[in-house]
């Protein structure tokens, strides 16, 4: 044999392992592996996650989903590690709030999901304008403006969950106007009941009540700007300091739950379930484990939008896609990671996830789930969609709102301190601003 074709034959022998690893998306079964990093801080979602996995395979009989769950703060630090090594997962499961999502977008790590989107039509499988505004965001940390970095597939939608048997037994209705409301705490407070669930450690159900209440003065043309960066906006108007006063009035008069700021948001809807609190705000994000406290307690539970200045005709309900799936740019399978999201949005998936408490991000078909999730799915569709006051582009808007709100419950600070501080990071346009805190949740 000739010295040449043998040399070169010895060395295709040597480097056959290497290519093989090189190809490391493709086992020894033939199927390709697609590598999915999936946050999140439920337990009782990690217990249904997999399910979306297991549920692609099906699909796709040559695919094999390797789904590992993590912690926001662990996956938010595995991946921009990852990310930075060029070794990431084929898709991720995210927080669009930052560091999350926006770091990921300014380290220009993530493939650009616009082409896929178009084609596949995610627009209009999601409800109407999500998708944009989902993304609009990001443009602000280096995205292309109009084009599509993440898609949601769950909604966080802000409701209000109450106790069937307490409002009952207090001969009271579900209250249509802000003082049918503030008349129902005083009840529930003269009465030994807790009138407002809380659980605050972690910040965000603070944050949380304070936009809804913001969103209950203030209709979404006003608020709107806010995201778009507007020098027309100011957190200094009337309707901001208001909101921040009822929340000081209801704190002083001990209307939430009794060591809230030691308590997360987790820990106070399983306080709700003890049976003694009237009223508990929620994210829709929080379903999955109001389901599984529902079915353990059976306690009798409703859920109704908040009611707005407007009286008995107007409610607000503020939502915004959940997380979102984002596909890094060294995704060694991205047309899998795309075909994966695609299946996400399929009637059999929004199926899926609303048997495990979640608002999908799709539209719902009714007749599907438990009394309560129609009545949380019900007030999404009918009430006035809200608008989230910290999701502007500016870094430390949203771990700037959380920590003065929890400070403003606890006494610390007062309302004319809490706007001033969140106009101040507003108009600096968070430059300067640490974006280190994240706790995934809105």
């Amino acid at each position: 044999m000739n010295r040449r074709i043998f040399s070169l034959l010895a060395l295709a022998v040597l480097l056959l392992p290497a290519l093989a690893a090189c190809g490391a998306a493709q086992g020894a079964s033939g199927l390709t592996t697609l590598r999915i990093w999936y946050s999140t801080d439920d337990p009782v979602e990690r217990g249904w996650s997999q399910g979306l996995a297991r549920a692609f395979e099906r699909m796709h009989p040559n695919m094999r989903v390797d789904l590992v769950d993590y912690s926001f703060a662990d996956l938010n630090t595995k991946l921009q590690l990852a990310l930075s090594a060029g070794d990431p997962p084929d898709l991720a499961y995210v927080t669009p709030r930052g560091p999350g999502i926006p770091a990921y977008v300014g380290a220009h790590r993530l493939r650009d999901l616009t082409a896929a989107a178009t084609r596949l039509g995610w627009a209009a499988k999601l409800r109407p304008g999500l998708l944009a505004s989902y993304n609009q965001p990001f443009a602000g940390y280096g995205a292309p403006r109009a084009h599509i970095i993440a898609v949601p597939t769950s909604l966080a939608a802000v409701a209000v969950l109450y106790n069937r048997t307490l409002l009952t037994r207090m001969h009271l209705g579900v209250p249509a106007t802000l003082p049918a409301f503030e008349t129902a705490l005083a009840r529930a407070r003269a009465e030994g009941i807790v009138p407002i669930g809380m659980g605050n450690a972690d910040g965000w159900l603070g944050d949380d009540w304070y936009l809804t209440l913001v969103n209950s003065l203030v209709p979404p043309t006003g608020l709107a700007p806010e995201q778009r960066l507007s020098h027309s906006f100011s957190f200094r108007r009337l309707p901001y300091l208001r909101a921040g006063q009822t929340l000081q009035r209801w704190a002083q008069r001990a209307y939430f739950t009794a060591d809230f700021g030691g308590l997360d948001a987790q820990e106070g809807v399983d306080q709700f379930f003890r049976g003694q609190t009237l009223f508990q705000l929620v994210s829709s994000s929080e379903n999955a484990q109001i389901l599984a406290d529902q079915r353990r307690t059976g306690l009798p539970i409703g859920v109704f939008a908040f009611p707005t200045a407007a009286g008995p005709a107007g409610s607000t309900v503020p939502q915004s896609g959940y997380l979102g799936w984002v596909v890094p740019a060294a995704s060694r399978n991205p047309g899998s990671a795309i075909d994966f999201i695609n299946s996400l949005l399929t009637p059999t998936i929004t199926m899926y996830l609303l048997r495990h408490g979640v608002i999908p991000a799709s539209p719902s078909p009714r007749g599907a789930a438990a009394t309560w999730q129609e009545q949380y799915l019900r007030a999404v569709d009918t009430a006035r969609p809200g608008i989230y006051l910290d999701a502007a582009p500016i870094a430390n808007l949203n771990a700037t709102m959380e920590a003065n709100v929890q400070l403003l419950l606890q006494g610390i600070e007062g309302p004319q301190f809490l706007v001033k501080a969140l106009q101040s990071v507003y108009a600096s346009g968070g430059r300067g601003g640490s974006s280190a805190r994240i706790d995934g949740e809105f």
